[in-house]
């Protein structure tokens, strides 16, 4: 079952640049990998949930971004001073109805955070689900 799990997640993200994001650092001194195949998070279901906490690499991911980013469907930046500070990319579909994201958050220095979310779940839900109440 683990197997077909990942097998699944990696034909998702076989035409992503973020895929090899997770491959080549998710395992790196100094990085943060969790991932989380289909579960619930804030009463969204999700197929795949993929996140990566880094202190440094920043530069060599933001390549990787930039190739995704040319193949977004959408695209949503905050840049502040001229510099993009995070944002989410929509993607190609992986099949109807299941939407496909990159979020990602870049701190200071070579540190930064990069999401993938796999699900049946639209940008306005994923606005929701990326919103924290106080």
């Amino acid at each position: 079952m683990a197997m077909l799990l990942s097998a699944s997640t990696v034909l998702a993200q076989a035409d992503l640049q973020v895929g090899r994001v997770f491959d080549l650092y998710g395992h790196s001194k100094g990085c943060k990998m969790v991932e989380l195949h289909h579960s619930s998070f804030r009463g969204y279901e999700l197929d795949v949930y993929k996140s990566l906490i880094y202190r440094q690499y920043g530069n060599a991911i933001e390549n990787y971004l930039k190739t995704d980013r040319k193949n977004a469907r959408k695209v949503r930046e905050i840049v502040e001073d001229g510099v993009i500070t995070s944002g989410y990319y929509m993607m190609k579909q992986t099949r109807q109805g299941i939407n496909r994201y990159i979020l990602f958050r870049n701190g200071s220095g070579q540190s930064g955070t990069v999401v993938y979310i796999e699900g049946a779940l639209s940008p306005d839900e994923l606005m929701k689900l990326c919103t924290v109440n106080k």
